[in-house]
């Protein structure tokens, strides 16, 4: 047990603020380095963190910080009654800490109905031993497809009614928001105030007195335009957090031991200081892509950030299985790597041990000797789908694979089999809109048993897997189906988020006749129309020019530099709104002649308007919401209510299932290699 006012004038067994730095360099190898993988600190390491201890300023030396477990980081929850958030704790001690010798008190928010509870709630923690110098993060378990990793828990306590309620137990999470709360460590044997701190307007007391004096730090700054993924994981909120910094590691007991950061660093280090620039705009800090920077201790420069560009990292997991449609290929992730370079933007996927046991970028190993594989499962869905309640969830993967010190700064991409309950084949992916973790499942499409030496069928895999995942990624990073709307099939609407071009690719000259060529085989397989050449649903893909089955298949996103279709005076020698080439012209009413004359057609289902192109390059949404404070001093003010307004929450985008002519053209492929 340790109360600040108390431990501050204790003469032994403390640590002081310059020894810290030496105690983590001898203990963090518990903790891995950093990326995912477990390892001792180099001697250089040690040496480095013994400089930094020398280097520091007598008054500096002069504060004594006790050991024992202290929270560390307490994140903002934006999101109101909508969601909860976590907190952070460190092992500021030479030895190994039980978590389950201590409880955390917060308020409560009812899990079912989204009540707050009339007192604080006390909950249990899990058995977990946190090595010295080591972090842990909790957070609300508000679902059962959470996961517990060695490096973060789930947490919920059940409670009873007080008479003279009555009724059932209520099952709550600890719950706090922007403008208020407070977190509190107690003991298990005493029920005595270990760590204490609150924010806000909170007027909660600790249960020993002494452990808080003076204000309240001040409440998180208000974000307007807030937007939030549509997710069931309160790890995923890291907009704003208070932090005791690891170069400035306090415990007075008062609102001076923590400071507001824009880069929450859950289960790592608090090594981001306060007013950190991005100037990349990609949610990275710049501190963290430069040699020796580091972001929650993971080196970021090593795995290939750099200032000057955006980076976006993607960890890859794939389920394992004979249908070759789950694993990644390397060449479909060179792909969307090369389109998004194109635009001074760096991919980095992490497969994993895949294509190399070592660490190594180039061959998108950002783990070392670490598979990504995960058992099969016949399908994988979301909660939005009951009909498959049976399956497993992308959020059960996500949140057990995902190192909780990657989740500001990484993706989560799944390679599963089938989103139905019965395993077969069905839509290519789920994505968040907005958000960071997205699902594609091309399993049970026939590409199992299809003789993948042959060059053409390679192809196909490669191009299927490349257009899918460049399409479901566009969707966590804000782009819709029309790129900033949900209508579909506009053929002006030139990226690979359009179903005209996901599976079919973008031909490489706008002008020719590809446009006209992906319309007919759309409209001819989706509407079962026949088109010049060929009876409905009988133009096969590889009758595409730079179609999925051709080396020169193309993934883009749109430059929106199309002109706008007027569905009520279409003319075919517009084509896309790109220009035409001799002898190409959108063929719209698919009759085969070139019509000099405008007319009047639905293209898309959505009435005869307008369809217009979108610059998808400019709008992405790599960062939902900014990492600069909107108003200078804003965390300053007080809030006066516990709960806060609901903000903008994202969607969940499900892929319509691939027409069946697909199937039977990929069955038939399969036939004729016999």
């Amino acid at each position: 047990m340790h109360i600040k006012s108390y431990l501050l004038s204790l003469g032994s067994n403390k640590i002081t603020q310059a020894s810290l730095p030496v105690i983590l360099a001898a203990t963090l190898s518990a903790c891995g380095d950093g990326n995912g993988n477990g390892g001792n600190l180099t001697s250089a390491q040690a040496k480095a963190a013994s400089s930094q201890a020398q280097a520091q300023s007598p008054a500096q030396q002069a504060a004594a910080v006790a050991p024992g477990l202290y929270l560390s980081e307490v994140a903002a929850n934006y999101r109101g009654t909508a969601g909860v958030s976590w907190v952070e704790v460190f092992n500021n001690s030479p030895a190994t800490i039980h978590l389950n010798d201590y409880r955390l008190r917060a308020n409560g928010l009812d899990n079912a109905s989204k009540a707050l509870s009339p007192n604080p709630v006390t909950f249990d923690l899990p058995k977990i031993d946190i090595p010295a110098g080591g972090y842990f993060v909790l957070a609300g378990k508000s679902s059962t497809y959470l996961k517990d990793t060695d490096k973060s828990a789930y947490i919920l306590a059940s409670v009873a009614p007080q008479p003279p309620a009555t009724g059932s137990a209520r099952t709550y999470l600890p719950y706090w928001t922007d403008k208020a709360g407070f977190v509190e460590l107690v003991t298990v044997a005493d029920s005595k105030t270990v760590d204490f701190v609150r924010f806000g307007s909170e007027a909660a007391k600790p249960a020993t007195v002494a452990a808080w004096s003076g204000d309240n730090v001040a409440a998180f700054p208000t974000l307007p335009n807030f937007v939030s993924a549509k997710t069931l994981d309160p790890l995923d909120n890291f907009d704003r957090s208070i932090v005791r910094l690891s170069s400035d590691f306090r415990a007075s007991a008062g609102k001076s031991d923590w400071t507001l950061v824009q880069f929450p660093t859950p289960g790592g280090p608090n090594d981001v200081p306060a007013g950190t620039v991005d100037s990349d705009n990609d949610g990275i800090p710049d501190t963290a892509k430069v040699a020796g920077g580091r972001f929650a201790g993971l080196d970021l420069y090593s795995l290939g950030a750099r200032k000057g560009q955006k980076d976006l990292f993607i960890q890859v997991d794939y389920m394992t299985s004979a249908d070759p449609a789950l694993s990644p290929r390397k060449e479909a992730l060179q792909k969307v790597a090369a389109a998004f370079q194109a635009h001074n933007t760096q991919v980095h996927f992490d497969v994993g041990n895949l294509f190399n046991a070592a660490l190594a970028p180039a061959d998108f190993n950002l783990s070392g000797d670490v598979s990504r594989a995960q058992v099969f499962d016949k399908c994988t869905n979301t909660p939005d789908d009951p009909q498959n309640a049976n399956c497993g969830s992308l959020y059960q993967y996500s949140s057990g694979s995902l190192d909780v010190r990657r989740k500001p700064v990484f993706r989560y991409m799944l390679m599963a089999s089938s989103q139905e309950s019965d395993g077969s084949s069905g839509s290519s992916g789920i994505a968040e809109l907005p958000g960071n973790k997205f699902l594609v499942t091309l399993g049970q499409w026939g590409f199992s048993g299809l003789d993948l030496t042959v060059q053409k069928y390679k192809n196909l895999l490669i191009n299927y897997q490349a257009g899918t995942i460049m399409h479901e990624f566009g969707h966590t990073i804000g782009l819709h189906h029309g790129g900033f709307e949900d209508a579909n099939y506009k053929p002006n609407y030139f990226s690979i988020m359009n179903y005209l071009y996901q599976l079919d690719g973008l031909p490489t000259n706008p002008k020719g006749i590809g446009p006209t060529q992906r319309w007919y085989h759309t409209i001819n397989t989706t509407i079962h129309v026949a088109v010049p050449g060929y009876a409905a649903d009988a133009m096969p893909s590889s009758a595409l020019d730079d179609g999925p089955m051709t080396n020169s298949f193309r993934i883009d996103y749109s430059n929106g530099s199309g002109a706008n279709l007027n569905e009520a005076s279409l003319l075919e020698s517009d084509n896309i709104g790109r220009g035409h080439d001799a002898g190409a012209y959108g063929d719209w009413n698919y009759d085969g002649v070139q019509q000099a004359k405008r007319y009047r057609m639905d293209l898309n289902g959505s009435g005869a308007g307008i369809l217009s192109d979108n610059d998808d390059w400019s709008k992405l949404q790599l960062v939902l919401n900014s990492h600069t404070d909107p108003l200078p001093g804003a965390a300053q003010s007080k809030a006066s209510s516990r709960t806060t307004s609901l903000p903008v929450l994202g969607t969940l985008v499900k892929e319509d299932a691939p027409p069946a002519s697909l199937l039977r053209d990929l069955a038939n492929m399969r036939k004729s290699a016999r």
